[in-house]
Order: C-alpha cells, then sequence, then structure tokens
C-alpha cells in the first residue's frame, strides 16, 4: 500500500519538484500540498496522511508548531523536517518539536527519500550533516531557554508588549522583564528589535490569524 504524504514548503518550486519526484514512485501517493501551516494542519484532518515532510518556515504557523499541534490530534501521523536552516538556534529550536526525520536540502535528495522510507515504516532518521553537529544544536543547559522564557520568546515573537505579556501569562510586567533580559543574555543580543527577529528565526512564530 502506498504511503500518502503531504509536502508543506514555502518555496513552491521546491513543492512540485518533491510532489513529482515522489509521486513518480511506487511506495508514494502525494495526497497534498501547501506553504500555510495552519494549512498543513487541516490537510491533516481531512486526508490523514502516513508522513508530512515541512520546512520550519511556513507561513502563518512554523513547522515546530505544526508538528506539535497535529499530534495532539493524530499522533499516529509522523513528520519529516526537510529544511535550509543553518542557525543552530533555529534547528535545536526545531528538534525540540521531536520530528521523526529531519533532513537538510543541501544534502542528497536520495537521503530525503531514505528518510521517508524510515519513517515511514516506524523508525526515525537524522541526516549525516544534522547527526555531526547535533552535540552543537543541543544547548548546554546554561544557554537552553526555560519553559516561562519559551512562553515569553513566543509572544515576542508575535509582537506583544512586556505588559501584553504579563496579562497573558498572569504575571507582574517586571517578571516579563526580568525573563526577557535572561533571554536577551543568553542568547546573546542587545537590544528588542534583534530579539523579536531571532525569536522569528528560532521558530517561535505562532501566528494571530485563525
Amino acid at each position: 500500500m502506498k504511503k500518502r504524504i503531504i509536502v508543506a514548503d514555502v518555496q513552491q518550486a521546491v513543492r512540485e519538484l518533491l510532489c513529482n519526484y515522489l509521486d513518480q514512485l511506487p511506495d508514494f501517493q502525494i495526497v497534498g500540498q501547501t506553504d500555510s501551516g495552519l494549512a498543513v494542519i487541516h490537510l491533516c484532518k481531512t486526508t490523514v496522511p502516513d508522513v508530512v515532510v515541512t520546512e520550519l518556515s511556513l507561513s502563518q504557523l512554523c513547522g515546530r508548531e505544526v508538528i506539535l499541534q497535529v499530534r495532539t490530534e493524530l499522533p499516529n501521523i509522523r513528520f519529516v523536517v526537510f529544511t535550509e536552516a543553518s542557525d543552530p538556534g533555529v534547528l535545536a529550536n526545531g528538534l525540540r518539536s521531536r520530528p521523526d526525520g529531519m533532513v537538510h536540502k543541501s544534502e542528497p535528495l536520495e537521503l530525503l527519500l531514505h528518510a521517508l522510507r524510515t519513517v515511514s515504516g516506524g523508525g526515525r532518521f537524522l541526516s549525516p550533516k544534522l547527526n555531526r553537529s547535533v552535540d552543537d544544536l543541543k544547548l548546554e543547559s546554561g544557554q537552553g531557554l526555560s519553559f516561562r522564557e519559551i512562553q515569553v520568546m513566543r509572544s515576542i515573537a508575535e509582537g506583544k508588549s512586556n505588559k501584553e505579556i504579563a496579562v497573558l501569562l498572569g504575571v507582574a510586567t517586571k517578571t516579563v522583564d526580568n525573563h526577557r533580559s535572561r533571554v536577551m543574555q543568553k542568547l546573546r543580543v542587545h537590544n528588542s528589535a534583534s530579539l523579536t527577529l531571532r525569536a522569528v528565526e528560532m521558530g517561535f512564530c505562532l501566528s494571530a490569524v485563525i
């Protein structure tokens, strides 16, 4: 039986090439493609694929959040991240969503095919390039963000002010100030603009659009 695949990528050329490539193989069937994280969730509910191939950067909702949300309702769907990201923080954040497979776009396409076959068969696959650097991607405990700091980063990526974040989390504005300062120190950024950009780059990109 063919494995049902959804392809999610903001680049139309990448989507079309992958869909054409995989659809010609005897063991795969493309059941959807999109550039939108929200659309991936809808497609998963309507087509129930075996595997989703996704970039970390998508419109409306990032790949990491797609993985986390789909798994709450459809835990049997498996995910292969196919990414061009090179920033260690972005990749580390992607790994935190525990995808079943992860391949870098600079690697041969055969590796993605191997990842899909491994993952659709119940296994896990981390490509050689990412496997070699996985120690760098795992942030040391002193540099990693706490759960509360991750909540603050997500709100920063959504453009919320410290006061709005405080109301959302039910804490004092001063507490948010302290979390923001610690995050800036850990990420080695020195102003609010750089922190917001870093938050988006790391995938803390839940969209306000529903």
